[in-house]
């Protein structure tokens, strides 16, 4: 048998999956695809979306240790995927205080998890401009502190704000959340990145 795991996934709305009418988001559709390919995992693997909407880089930081904690049983193995930074814009949070927040954060979290169990994903892009500008900037910022502490890092600003479809759905909606489309292609992009392929078997 093998051993028990638990997969956190923290961060904001976007992961959470706020705007998905099919109620899954990213997260959703990785755990499908996941046990889809090996239906034990589903008695041996764990995953909490532990997205809060509206919470920024400091929010996320001030609960993650608690929240994972309560997750984990005694023998069980333990994976943090991070994703936050596009909340931070509305409550004004300097980059300087979400660097440093993330610095801690990671730093930590890979000293619990051990290499290669602490993944982070920067904020996807929004269709108003200024919201965009702000979240690349911010990203490649926390990208660069996971280049920094050795934590695996996935830009998905990048592959999303060049795909149509996507800025499409965002300026039907609210610009930050997509559709159930939208997030199945973050799905996509997540699914075939090595670090969280290897994690989740797929």
């Amino acid at each position: 048998m093998k051993t028990p795991m638990v997969v956190c996934f923290l961060g904001d709305s976007t992961v959470q999956g706020t705007g998905d009418t099919l109620a899954l988001g990213w997260v959703g559709r990785l755990a499908q695809a996941s046990f889809a390919l090996d239906p034990a995992r589903a008695s041996t693997m764990t995953l909490c979306n532990l997205g809060l909407r509206g919470d920024s880089s400091l929010r996320v930081a001030a609960r993650w240790q608690e929240e994972t904690a309560r997750r984990q049983r005694p023998g069980e193995g333990l994976v943090l995927v991070f994703s936050f930074g596009a909340a931070d814009r509305p409550q004004q949070v300097p980059f300087s205080d979400a660097v440093a927040a993330a610095r801690d954060m990671l730093r930590e979290a890979a000293a619990i998890t051990g290499p290669g169990r602490t993944l982070f994903a920067a904020p996807p892009p929004s269709s108003n401009p200024e919201w965009a500008a702000r979240n690349r900037e911010l990203g490649q910022l926390l990208l660069g502190v996971c280049a920094e502490l050795g934590v695996p890092g996935f830009d998905l600003f990048t592959p999303l704000a060049a795909s149509r479809p996507y800025m499409a759905a965002l300026a039907k909606g609210d610009t930050i959340h997509p559709d159930a489309e939208g997030y199945a292609e973050m799905a996509g992009l997540l699914a075939v990145w090595p670090p969280m392929a290897e994690l989740l078997g797929l």
